[in-house]
């Protein structure tokens, strides 16, 4: 099947990445882990504070089902990505700055995928079942493995804060590419946005 290009003159996004633009699913992709991420960090941080209800039982059912469907679609990304170009960075971009960049999403991509595996062992050594919403994906362990559970649960927590250092520094990236050094590299994930003239 040939790529599904931009109509020429009609400035109609692909669906496919090119060397210009990303396409319409890494654009979906991109986004609909970021509104997650950023969801479950929050409702992460503070779940546990909450009271002992049947409705923090709920939370914590949402927060590992969502967990899997980030690791899921993180996967997804991996393989779309390799199976796609990417976009080139802009020519006057510094090699120091190439290689941050790099590096940086591949962190990333690590510590979606790292947060729910961890969060799954922490959960499975807990004697839990592993949860999709209304769905059983694992059973119970049977009993509690205390020393994977303090591994799990110190490398969830770890990788936690080093991904909200990691998105912070993506968003400052992002933010100095459109307002300081104006190109078009956040213009290419969020097309909505002007470029910069």
């Amino acid at each position: 099947m040939p790529p599904i290009d931009a109509t020429p003159g009609t400035g109609t996004m692909p669906y496919r990445n090119t060397r210009e633009h990303w396409g319409h699913v890494s654009i979906a992709l991109h986004w609909l882990t970021a509104v997650l991420v950023l969801g479950l960090l929050l409702v992460g941080f503070l779940m546990e504070s909450l009271p002992n209800t049947p409705f923090k039982r709920e939370v914590y059912v949402w927060h590992k089902s969502f967990g899997l469907i980030v690791g899921a679609l993180t996967l997804l990304r991996i393989g779309w990505r390799l199976a796609q170009p990417s976009p080139r960075l802009p020519a006057e971009m510094a090699r120091w700055k190439r290689y941050a960049a790099r590096a940086g999403h591949a962190g990333l991509y690590l510590l979606l995928l790292l947060m729910p595996v961890s969060g799954a062992l922490y959960n499975y050594a807990s004697n839990f079942r592993t949860p999709l919403f209304d769905l059983v994906l694992l059973e119970r362990a049977g009993s509690i493995d205390r020393e994977l559970r303090a591994v799990a649960g110190a490398i969830h927590e770890w990788a936690a804060w080093a991904l909200v250092a990691l998105l912070l520094a993506h968003a400052a990236a992002a933010l100095s590419h459109h307002y300081r050094w104006k190109d078009r590299v956040l213009h290419r994930m969020a097309p909505w946005i002007k470029p910069p003239t």
